[in-house]
């Protein structure tokens, strides 16, 4: 490598189909006079979706390749789900046969370019020449052509150079119940799902002075995730499984999974999200710039809906300007007309380690207020006003009638000494179905917030109190999405009523409550679908009760 040019790194996250806004992302910053950026990046480094990403481009895919690419085949792909919890959710053979027709056989030694895919080898057993059964312990897998010296050998750093680009690339996104394992090896994200800070260790490890690497992180979208519950108390039970709390943003991390597990999310997604740019930023400063949209709510890695879609391009189109421009200033000051690759000089060794070449493919606790359960948490047996963002209005049921067919409306916030029963509202848990609770008012522990059932699918469906269907019927179920401004949320109907054929459940925008008309003076609930450019008038808060009412 030229001592005078400097090692740019393009580097790109996991996050399913949310790579499709990681694809429009690059396609807007590959405008003139950087339509030709791929080949003037020095290194291209990937992990899961980020690793499809990098293989594609490396085969010679243009950015609105890429674009067609998630939301032609991909859609496809995602829309035909295995929806059993015993098998993967989708057939890894399909992903390894796209990935051999861009690649063949091909090595990542003879990559091109400078490269890196993560993976994770969860281990085996291997049987000793004397026969004796002996453990290979999981452990970290990089997938690079920056390493196969001899002293890296001798160091015991292993690049997998040998390694076929296409088995890497499937290694690299193969996601726990999503996908089926690739001879023991797992998605990336169990490496660290944002791959960038390995690969500047690559460049560094490899002679290039830190003050010559410059990087760019083109992420899938922030989606911040926490716990509403006071965690202080908890044992091994909660945080595998949380402790139903409506307010939680953990949502369930692997496909099939029926509820969240709190330390997982932790886990696979709380160090990349944030830890790791904010670790490159400290290493290369102001070379370094996290492109990385706020999205709106959370977005499933295999949702296909056209709300979803057209909320990722959108904002691959135009989220995080600031940030944006910022990646445009390190192509201008920074990036070279053209960068051969630093590995020429590097043999890639025999593949000795775990990876095979298959011959085929196959707080203080807060005190309860006045109108909580003793010793309740938000969530947790606490009623709360629901009001409207858009017109501050609150949930009410009709003239305090405990009916079932009852409607329920918009209405001005009481005030004591007017009663609040038809205002108040309590998540009541789901037995039968983890993550999902009945909203009942404080009126009467009977009846539920019902979206009402329709003989043929209505665009409004309206929403009235019915008794409790105590096992779980779909349109009494309702469970929080929060939106882009934190404190307002989505409030979701398990039920949907499109009539579409599809196992994959994320396929179909869900209805959310939001305000219809019925020609009263006083506007009615109704389900909506959810409409992620539009989010005020579905938009809700809960206001605690004063302890003076």
């Amino acid at each position: 490598m030229d001592p005078n040019q400097n090692f740019t790194i393009l580097s790109f996250v996991g996050g399913g189909i949310r790579g499709l806004m990681s694809a429009t992302i690059l396609q807007r910053l590959s405008q003139p006079p950087y339509d030709t950026l791929i080949n003037q990046t020095t290194m291209l480094a990937g992990c899961s979706t980020g690793s499809i990403i990098t293989s594609e481009l490396l085969a010679g895919t243009k950015p609105q390749g890429l674009i067609e690419l998630f939301t032609g085949s991909e859609i496809g792909f995602y829309n035909n789900m295995n929806d059993k919890p015993d098998a993967p959710a989708y057939p890894m053979i399909d992903v390894l046969y796209s990935q051999e027709q861009l690649h063949g056989d091909t090595p990542v030694s003879r990559a091109g370019k400078d490269v890196l895919l993560v993976s994770f080898n969860v281990g085996a057993l291997k049987t000793n020449p004397d026969g004796r059964v002996v453990p290979k312990p999981w452990d970290t897998l990089m997938f690079t052509n920056l390493l196969g010296t001899e002293q890296d050998q001798q160091s015991g750093l292993d690049g997998n150079s040998s390694t076929p680009i296409a088995i890497a690339a499937c290694s690299s996104g193969a996601m726990p119940g999503q996908l089926g394992s690739v001879e023991g090896n797992v998605d990336g994200a169990f490496f660290n799902h944002d791959p960038t800070l390995a690969a500047i260790c690559l460049a560094v490890h490899n002679g290039v002075p830190l003050e010559k690497i410059v990087a760019i992180t083109i992420g899938t979208g922030l989606m911040p995730d926490w716990l509403a519950s006071d965690t202080a108390n908890w044992g091994a039970k909660q945080w595998m499984n949380g402790d139903g709390n409506p307010f939680d943003n953990t949502p369930p991390f692997l496909m099939n999974q029926t509820q969240p597990s709190p330390i997982l999310d932790m886990c696979l997604n709380g160090t990349s999200a944030n830890m790791m740019p904010r670790l490159c930023k400290m290493l290369l400063g102001d070379r370094y710039v996290n492109i990385n949209p706020r999205l709106p709510c959370f977005i499933p890695e295999n949702s296909t809906s056209p709300q979803a879609i057209n909320l990722l391009q959108r904002h691959g189109e135009s989220g995080d300007p600031e940030n944006f421009e910022k990646a445009q200033a390190l192509l201008r000051d920074y990036w070279p007309k053209s960068c051969p690759p630093i590995n020429t000089t590097i043999s890639p060794p025999p593949n000795t380690g775990g990876v095979k070449t298959p011959a085929s493919v196959p707080s203080k606790p807060k005190a309860a207020t006045s109108n909580a359960a003793p010793g309740a948490t938000p969530g947790h047996g606490e009623f709360f006003f629901i009001q409207h963002k858009e017109s501050g209005l609150v949930l009410d049921v009709y003239k305090e009638q405990t009916a079932p067919g009852t409607p329920v409306i918009f209405y001005e916030k009481h005030k004591a000494p007017h009663s609040l029963a038809n205002q108040l509202w309590q998540f009541v848990p789901s037995e039968e179905n983890p993550g999902w609770w009945y909203l009942q008012a404080q009126l009467s522990s009977d009846i539920v917030l019902t979206l009402a059932d329709a003989p043929v699918p209505s665009p409004a469906p309206v929403i009235t109190m019915e008794k409790k269907d105590r096992a779980g019927k779909p349109s009494q179920l309702w469970s929080l999405i929060s939106t882009e401004e934190l404190g307002w949320w989505f409030i979701q109907c398990k039920a949907k009523f499109a009539r579409v054929h599809l196992t994959n459940p994320d396929a179909i925008s869900p209805f959310v409550i939001g305000r219809g008309s019925n020609g009263q003076p006083d506007p009615i609930a109704v389900g909506v679908t959810l409409d992620y450019a539009a989010d005020e008038p579905m938009s809700w808060g809960f206001m605690k009760v004063p302890d003076a009412q």
